[in-house]
């Protein structure tokens, strides 16, 4: 009598076998053996195909037209015994991997049993046969074919949604490409056509002072205006060299690199923004020993270096002297650049603008808003990223990660 946990298997497989056709096939050369074993396998409702062979050729040829779930073929056949059987179908690419239950009344000796497993058997069953036994293996091949089945269908189903995945990354890639092509080549005409009319201005601003009286030219009104207007246009002109950088980056890829030492590069950039340390009273401190030197394009790593300094100071705190601490390190394959500082910081959800095109965060400073668009573009077409820490009112670090 069967347990109620037999019971609830029993019932789960005959729920998953009227989703899924199932055939088995069995062997034998007596008609009423063949007939009896179906009797005793057979379940009302069930979807389960029994095929029968009685003789040996016949199973090969029913197995290599059919998907078999299951052969249970008996050992002591004429002319094709179920071993020989057995040997043909394992040496078969298409029938090699069918389980296979020898059904026989040979006695239950360790030489038939080698025999049979090295035949290709997976089982035996005994006669007479025992019902329970004969279900209970059934029964569990069965289970193991659907869920074979089931994991086919599965990884059927995830190579597919892999293929729609790729196509429309591909798709979507191919668009992205299309779109900064396009963004490239607007950015490089519009800073190229802008760059004659910003000339005509300030010559004709030049022309027109040129043209005022003594006294006009020393009002203090005057100068006054001609000195915003001339802050202007250099702000102008600036804009249009650094959209015009950003246009040409993709060109400069590769661009000759040299072993580049962090330290003397670090010094020409703070020659370069003297005016800003000394007024801002800044302090740097800089350590270079874990990394010292590196194999990169000098003039796209001193203008990473020339734009993360001069924005740490920049973007300084007023309630605190400006303290910016660059180091390097080696962390897995990249030589890493970190620049930190103790200024405004940035929030949190304010901290993706940082590396947008004319994105600005902070308006008490003069700048483009394109610095930092530049330099995670340069940072990128050599293969390396950039991440940024930042707590509003503490300060903020910027980590470069530069590939060997």
């Amino acid at each position: 009598m069967m347990t109620p946990s037999q019971t609830q298997k029993e019932n789960q497989l005959h729920d998953e076998l009227s989703l899924q056709q199932v055939k088995i096939l069995l062997v034998d050369d007596r008609m009423e053996n063949l007939v009896s074993l179906e009797s005793l396998l057979r379940r009302k409702d069930e979807n389960i195909t029994y095929l029968l062979a009685n003789s040996g050729e016949e199973a090969l040829k029913i197995a290599l037209e059919e998907e078999l779930a299951l052969i249970l073929v008996d050992v002591q056949m004429p002319v094709m015994n179920g071993y020989e059987v057995a040997r043909y179908l394992r040496n078969s690419s298409k029938t090699r991997d069918i389980p296979i239950i020898f059904v026989t009344a040979i006695d239950e000796k360790g030489s038939h049993l080698v025999e049979g497993f090295e035949a290709g058997a997976v089982d035996f069953l005994f006669k007479p046969l025992h019902p329970y036994i004969t279900k209970a293996k059934v029964s569990a091949f069965i289970r193991f074919y659907l869920q074979k089945k089931a994991l086919e269908s599965a990884n059927k189903l995830v190579m597919k949604a892999n293929r729609e995945l790729e196509e429309r990354v591909q798709e979507r890639t191919k668009e992205l490409t299309r779109i900064n092509n396009d963004l490239d080549n607007f950015i490089y005409t519009a800073s190229h056509d802008l760059k004659a009319p910003i000339s005509n201005i300030e010559g004709l601003m030049q022309l027109f002072y040129n043209s005022l009286s003594e006294d006009s030219k020393s009002s203090k009104k005057l100068q006054s205006i001609r000195s915003m207007i001339d802050d202007s246009i250099t702000r102008f002109k600036k804009t249009l060299k650094d959209l015009t950088r950003v246009a040409k980056l993709e060109d400069e890829q590769s661009e000759e690199k040299d072993r580049l030492v962090f330290a003397e590069l670090l010094q020409e950039v703070k020659l370069n923004i003297q005016e800003l340390i000394t007024t801002s009273d800044a302090e740097i401190i800089e350590d270079f020993s874990r990394a010292p030197d590196i194999v990169f394009s000098r003039k796209n790593l001193r203008s990473i270096l020339y734009n993360l300094l001069s924005n740490a100071i920049k973007y300084r705190s007023g309630n605190r002297k400006p303290v910016v601490k660059v180091t390097t390190f080696i962390e897995n394959n990249y030589t890493v650049l970190t620049v930190e500082d103790n200024g405004l910081g940035i929030r949190k959800r304010d901290q993706h603008k940082v590396f947008g095109m004319f994105k600005r965060l902070h308006n008490h400073t003069e700048g483009s808003g394109v610095g930092m668009a530049i330099v995670k573009r340069i940072i990128e077409n050599a293969g390396g990223k950039i991440e940024l820490e930042s707590e509003a009112g503490v300060g903020s670090c910027f980590k470069v990660f530069l590939r060997h």
